[in-house]
């Protein structure tokens, strides 16, 4: 990212010159209230292109994984080439092992390497058998922010909100490609918070670290009203300087792992991404802020709580799944709903 670079870095105090507080159009927001927001990260929504990609990479690996155990290994120890179809009823030759060790053995090393840079170098890893989606919470109270993330990405982090600068007006930093000009070549931008190191003489850099906030944003541009958006909530809170007092569901998202039809509402996919989404998501768990951290200072969490906590996305999928107690779906349609559906929930039992 070249933070220690010629860019300038904005302090949480520093408004955004030219630029109101907006949040940007993809669903981004878990939750918001008095106390805290709580925001997703960049690139969920581009995630089923890193499944398609692993089935294309992984599958021709794992049939020549396959076909050098069969001519090189297993005649070793049965005396017999194990084929796709099943053992051949011949006594392994000589020229059947050096097929499999002059050939299939450097094949199946290059696909270890293959694998590798596709899994770790190209950070594909991230999209299996961990976090489902980060979490980055910002709290007023303690004026700390809270984040969950894989491991192999940092892990779960605590930041003072003071120590953070954004970073809106870098050229050339993307998520998933980089920008280099060719023509059709898309670049994919992203809000992000740097940590600066705790000792700026420490040639380890320690506590350096940086947030990737929001969705992804096709237009650099479009960081600039999000930070503010994050600014003026930590300062000043909702209802004032442009903050919303509650906002609407169209910025929201589901705070747990969606379903299938959930995925579709929020992203409105294809039948290919979905599945292939799904194929990612399946494998992953949903990542829970620890008690001790106290992250939410007493007014709960938005799995717990969506009506309370301002989860409206997550609240809308309790109330059609009947999660919701009536004192609590009456809370939900005074300030979300319609006048027919607050009236048809007051009048209806218990």
């Amino acid at each position: 990212m070249q933070a220690d670079g010629s860019k300038r870095l904005l302090k949480p105090v520093e408004p955004v010159e030219l630029s109101n507080a907006a949040l940007p159009a993809g669903r981004c927001i878990y939750a918001q209230n008095e106390t805290y927001l709580e925001l997703c990260n960049s690139g969920w929504e581009r995630q089923w292109k890193a499944s398609i990609g692993t089935v294309f990479v992984l599958l021709p690996c794992l049939l020549i994984f396959w076909g050098f155990y069969g001519f090189s290994l297993h005649p070793i120890v049965f005396d017999r080439v194990l084929l796709f179809w099943g053992t051949s009823e011949n006594v392994a030759t000589s020229a059947d092992l050096w097929f499999g060790w002059l050939l299939l053995f450097p094949v199946s090393l290059g696909c270890c390497v293959l694998l590798w840079l596709w899994f770790d170098i190209m950070g594909v890893r991230t999209c299996f058998f961990t976090y489902a989606r980060g979490r980055i919470r910002f709290n007023r109270v303690t004026r700390k922010v809270y984040l969950l993330r894989p491991r192999g990405c940092g892990g779960n982090a605590v930041f003072d909100w003071d120590r953070l600068r954004a970073i809106v007006d870098m050229d050339g930093y993307d998520l998933l490609a980089r920008k280099n000009g060719a023509p059709g070549k898309a670049a994919y931008y992203s809000l992000i918070l740097y940590h600066r190191p705790f000792d700026a003489a420490d040639p380890h850099a320690q506590g350096e670290d940086a947030i990737f906030v929001g969705p992804t944003l096709p237009m650099q541009q479009d960081a600039a009203p999000l930070w503010e958006y994050i600014r003026r909530y930590m300062e000043y809170g909702p209802g004032h300087e442009g903050i919303p007092e509650r906002i609407g569901q169209e910025h929201t998202t589901y705070c747990g792992k969606p379903s299938v039809r959930q995925y579709k509402l929020e992203q409105r996919p294809g039948v290919m991404e979905t599945a292939y989404h799904m194929l990612s998501q399946v494998t992953c768990s949903w990542p829970a802020f620890p008690k001790e951290w106290q992250s939410d200072s007493g007014i709960g969490e938005p799995e717990d709580k969506p009506v309370q906590t301002g989860a409206v996305m997550t609240a809308l999928v309790y109330r059609a799944q009947g999660k919701l107690s009536k004192a609590d779906e009456i809370e939900f349609l005074q300030h979300w709903g319609t006048a027919e559906a607050l009236q048809e929930a007051m009048s209806r039992k218990a």
